[in-house]
């Protein structure tokens, strides 16, 4: 009897093993130190000249001509920024990671395996007893499906979370660059009236010498002077924080991103001849239609809409309880004995209710959302139409200034040259004919500013670029 009962236990045994030495994970944990240090160090040598980068611009097609950079130009600073940005390696992770969900979402509930053996006292003759079970469930309703789409629902969303990170930060590097840009025009124009005024102080001074002026006069050019080159300093030091900035955004150091200098001009002139064809063809119609198309952050919420959905469905199909069945073999002195057994979870009516109830405002809320946020798409769009049409209107009058500044610089030279007018006031008539360059200059950069808002409205590309920017 003990000969049977060993036997016995040892195929029960050999049956658990099996089912446990199944459900055991064999993958060790592997320790990963975070170094500071060794980030930092990392950080540092990256550089434009490293080999894995020169083959990332090759298999993106980039001009070979321009390999290795010869300048910064929006070309390079995209895809610059596409392969060494860290946010941008960040959000691939973090897609990743919730891409993980749909594979734990189409898992199967947890089964278990169980033995049991008891000996009695008593003198019964059946005073060993052995139970083996096993537990499974099932689930009713497709819920298993319908996580797996909650789940891809959500991945979908991360997705889209991910290409607006994209998009945001070449957002921020063009809005940088063409900062710099605006502050670069700026200081040269200050440079010019430094140089003109440098001139007019020398002059004041010599005739200050010879008491044709007087002293009042000379040091309010020279007041004059000092206070053009503190502003052309608070500019020059912007520069410095505008050129961190894209360092930043472009993922370099500092010292890696200044040893190219940005072609102010060539990169100017191309954002212009972009922006003032998008101006001269602008429709409403077809600048609502470009951005219910483009904008990602509207999928995103018709994204966050469909997890809703799925959510819901999910709420729905759990009012059908799950079956858990536990069929079981008995061994008892001799008698086999085969069970089943048959769980359930009861829910209650009110407590169905109350879940499916949040699913449908929680659906809800999330349409409005999405009608709320159209309707804001529809007023940017307005607000961007009539800012073009100013726009427009600004550029003719600016131009026609612009116009009037030539012929007068030609008077002015044609009367000094013929002895009306001495040096110092050519010279004062020319540093005021500055002023112009400068409403010219805030013309120009409030043109590139609204192609910046433009952009961002539409999220289409509208400043020239042959990086391709979508995933």
């Amino acid at each position: 009897m003990k000969i049977e009962i060993t036997s016995k236990l040892s195929q029960i045994s050999l049956v658990i093993l099996v089912f446990f030495l199944n459900a055991c994970s064999f993958i060790e944990y592997e320790e990963k130190p975070l170094n500071i240090n060794e980030v930092h160090q990392a950080t540092k040598q990256t550089n434009l000249n490293d080999p894995e980068f020169i083959l990332f611009l090759k298999k993106n097609n980039f001009d070979e001509v321009n390999i290795p950079f010869k300048s910064w130009g929006i070309d390079e600073l995209l895809i610059t920024q596409k392969y060494f940005n860290p946010q941008l390696k960040t959000a691939d992770l973090e897609m990743e990671y919730i891409k993980s969900n749909e594979e734990i979402a189409s898992l199967r509930p947890l089964s278990s395996v169980g033995a049991k053996y008891e000996r009695g006292d008593v003198g019964d003759p059946s005073e060993n007893f052995f139970k083996f079970d096993y537990t499974f469930t099932y689930e009713t309703a497709n819920k298993r499906l319908i996580r797996y789409e909650l789940a891809f629902n959500e991945t979908q969303s991360a997705l889209l979370d991910k290409e607006l990170i994209h998009w945001n930060l070449r957002a921020s590097l063009i809005s940088s660059l063409t900062e710099y840009i605006k502050n670069q025009d700026l200081i040269q124009i200050l440079k010019n009236k430094i140089r003109l005024q440098q001139s007019i102080v020398h002059m004041i001074k010599k005739r200050l010498n010879y008491g044709l002026v007087s002293n009042v006069d000379h040091m309010r050019e020279k007041i004059k002077f000092n206070s053009i080159q503190k502003e052309l300093i608070k500019h020059q030091n912007l520069q410095l924080n505008i050129t961190k900035n894209l360092a930043t955004l472009v993922g370099l150091s500092l010292e890696q991103f200044n040893l190219l200098a940005i072609d102010v001009k060539k990169t100017r002139d191309k954002i212009l001849t972009s922006l003032a064809t998008f101006f001269e063809n602008a429709d409403q119609d077809k600048m609502h239609s470009t951005a219910i198309i483009n904008r990602i952050d509207l999928r995103q919420k018709l994204a966050r809409y469909a997890i809703a959905e799925a959510n819901l469905k999910l709420e729905i199909a759990k009012q059908y309880p799950d079956m858990t069945f536990t069929p079981a073999y008995i061994y008892d002195f001799g008698y086999n004995v085969w069970g089943l057994g048959i769980r359930t979870l009861l829910k209650t009516p009110e407590r169905n209710k109350a879940y499916i109830d949040r699913a449908s405002l929680f659906r809800e809320l999330e349409a409005s959302k999405v009608i709320n946020f159209e309707l804001e798409i529809n007023n940017q769009v307005e607000e961007l139409t009539l800012s073009i049409q100013k726009n427009k209107e600004h550029e003719e009058a600016v131009k026609k200034s612009f116009a009037s500044k030539d012929s007068l610089v030609k008077q002015l030279q044609d009367r000094f040259h013929q002895g009306q007018i001495d040096r110092m006031q050519l010279e004062k008539e020319m540093f005021s004919l500055l002023d112009i360059d400068l409403e010219v200059h805030r013309a120009t950069h409030a043109s590139i500013e609204l192609g910046v808002v433009a952009e961002g409205v539409l999220q289409d590309q509208l400043f020239p670029t042959s990086i391709n920017y979508g995933l």
